[in-house]
């Protein structure tokens, strides 16, 4: 599928997850070889969002963030990754200590620096558009280094 957006190595499975959510959204230009686990965890992301969001893998692939990074039908893809991975709450609130606190050594500099730009971000009217704002934050961040999973 076309990649375009927000783990690596730690103690628990869950701790995979989100690590390598992190590592997935930021850190394309990366040429890091990813254990099996963390890309079937990265994969099932992406089909759980998909089919709770009903975005197509078509919708995915087009989806442009210079062009038009607030897309409606990605905006609550959005934020269907961040709260599967607990980037974000159900209640919206972004957890950035949470974030970096579990971010792999070798990927830290490179999150942190970037999430460090965007804990000021708009809430926008809703969680899609609180996730959307977030991602768009991100890129501006580090446009080398960002991509949606």
């Amino acid at each position: 599928r076309g990649v375009s957006f927000i783990k690596l190595v730690c103690v628990s499975s869950n701790m995979y997850k989100l690590i390598y959510f992190a590592f997935t959204l930021l850190v394309s230009s990366y040429a890091i070889k990813l254990p099996p686990e963390l890309q079937e965890y990265v994969d099932e992301l992406h089909k759980i969002c998909i089919a709770q969001t009903g975005i197509t893998d078509a919708d995915h692939a087009a989806y442009d963030i210079v062009k038009n990074p607030h897309d409606p039908k990605l905006m609550c893809y959005m934020k269907c990754l961040m709260i599967e991975a607990k980037w974000m709450n159900s209640d919206g609130v972004i957890q950035y200590d949470f974030i970096t606190d579990t971010i792999h050594p070798d990927v830290k500099d490179i999150i942190v620096t970037a999430i460090n730009k965007c804990r000021s971000i708009p809430d926008g009217e809703n969680l899609c558009q609180k996730a959307s704002n977030f991602n768009f934050c991100l890129y501006g961040a580090d446009p080398v280094n960002w991509y949606l999973i």
